[in-house]
């Protein structure tokens, strides 16, 4: 089971867009090659945008949602986990971990437990034969809820704006995503770091592009197609509904499925590479 985080600790990005158009993306593209296709998307972020997107439900109580698989004993969290999915509203092999206002609290309370990254990785074991690919959205901060979305994943994303206040953020996630990834143990890779926003007739972002796509270490991780601005996502969002169904012939759909496709090589690369 591969599982993708989406993160970057400045809000307005665009990542939780591309979170659940990942999701959508890797169903329908899976599904047109003949591909395993099931796709969990799990929200660890407290304003629950990809939960409400994708099911069309504002309110979650805890119960319902992930903070109660997060607080639960260890032993029984995996069948907690299994018993909050739902169903999504776009698509029927598209599944949702909810998130809800009360990760907030979950947060907090995580303080008190020294091995609290682990939780959400152990719990998602109980449903590696269920699900071929987990996506992962997140809070923008650094925050334990973060943490442990990083330490779930075998990959990770950054959606960033080529714009200059933007762009000198992008280390310090790379350096977290460092930190991470020695204080647990854990393989997850950083898959790459993808345009969004990008609008061409701009030249700073234009120029920023530049720059990176020629970077040493940032140059090979960036994706070839940068997400361009559009309304039909505004749109799209408006109506709850995925860039694929609401306009596939849109810029950004277009762009959205390259990416997606892009990232699949990569991953299954990266895979095949460690077998």
């Amino acid at each position: 089971m591969h599982s993708v985080c989406l993160t970057n600790n400045k809000g307005g990005v665009g990542k939780t867009t591309t979170a659940v158009t990942l999701a959508h993306g890797l169903v329908i593209l899976l599904r047109h090659n003949n591909l395993p296709h099931r796709v969990l998307l799990v929200d660890t972020d407290s304003q629950a945008h990809a939960t409400l997107l994708t099911t069309g439900r504002r309110e979650w109580d805890r119960s319902e949602s992930l903070g109660e698989v997060l607080l639960a004993r260890p032993a029984n969290a995996g069948t907690i986990l299994q018993r909050l999915i739902v169903p999504s509203t776009w698509d029927e092999d598209l599944h949702v971990l909810p998130g809800s206002p009360t990760l907030d609290g979950v947060n907090a309370r995580l303080a008190e437990d020294h091995g609290f990254a682990v939780r959400l990785r152990h719990a998602l074991r109980s449903v590696a034969d269920r699900y071929d690919w987990v996506v992962i959205d997140t809070m923008p901060s650094f925050s334990r809820l973060t943490t442990l979305a990083m330490v779930a994943a075998t990959d990770i994303v950054i959606p960033v704006e080529m714009r200059f206040l933007e762009t000198i953020g992008l280390q310090a996630i790379v350096e977290k995503i460092s930190e991470v990834r020695q204080s647990w143990e854990i393989p997850v890779r950083l898959t790459g770091v993808l345009p969004v926003k990008y609008d061409q007739r701009v030249n700073l972002e234009r120029e920023s592009l530049e720059l990176y796509s020629s970077h040493t270490f940032y140059g090979p991780r960036l994706f070839s197609t940068p997400i361009p601005v559009n309304v039909a996502i505004s749109y799209a969002h408006d109506a709850c509904e995925s860039i694929f169904t609401y306009d596939e012939r849109s810029n950004a759909a277009r762009a959205y499925i390259g990416f997606v496709r892009e990232l699949v090589e990569r991953v299954l690369r990266s895979t095949g590479a460690e077998e």
